[in-house]
């Protein structure tokens, strides 16, 4: 016959015992921490440009506008007498411009500043020519401006207007 447990007796303690972790799990698992944490930092890097990059990027094809019609301008006040001093305000105006679209891109980004200067496309062929570029060098000031913050947005503002006024006012 079995024997009912004595309530007022207690129960003998049950002990566990943890499994003892060998060293091979404990090197396992340090292998495996630290590949994570690899991994983990490897992602938080960006891989694109930055955004000083972009902006400067955006910067760059008003840079080399400025750099042409500065050129143009320049080489068309000789042969264009009644226009003379007028082109030649234009020109040092897009100089002005194309040194402060430079300083800002070298800022930025200065490897990219070195592209400013491409090969010299002919030149423009007359004042209306100009008139034309300037107007659009302008339009295109004021849409990327829209998409910048801060300086750059401020100094193509600048650019669009000035851009407007040299094409309207001076060349008119």
């Amino acid at each position: 016959m079995t024997r009912a447990p004595d309530p007022h007796q207690t129960p003998p303690p049950t002990t566990t015992r943890p499994a003892a972790l060998s060293r091979r799990t404990v090197l396992r698992g340090a292998a495996v921490g630290t590949a994570a944490v690899a991994a983990w930092s490897l992602t938080g890097c960006a891989t694109g440009p930055t955004q000083a990059e972009v902006d400067a990027r955006a910067l760059l094809p008003h840079a080399q506008s400025a750099y042409r019609q500065q050129q143009f301008a320049a080489q068309l006040a000789p042969r264009t007498t009644e226009y003379a001093e007028a082109l030649r305000t234009v020109a040092d105006q897009r100089g002005a411009h194309l040194q402060a679209l430079r300083d800002e891109i070298n800022r930025l980004h200065s490897s990219i500043a070195g592209e400013i200067e491409s090969p010299q496309p002919t030149p423009t062929a007359s004042v209306e020519a100009l008139r034309t570029s300037l107007e659009q060098a302008g339009k295109q000031a004021a849409t990327s401006c829209q998409n910048l913050a801060g300086y750059p947005a401020g100094l193509l503002g600048s650019i669009s207007a000035s851009c407007q006024t040299l094409a309207k006012v001076q060349l008119a």
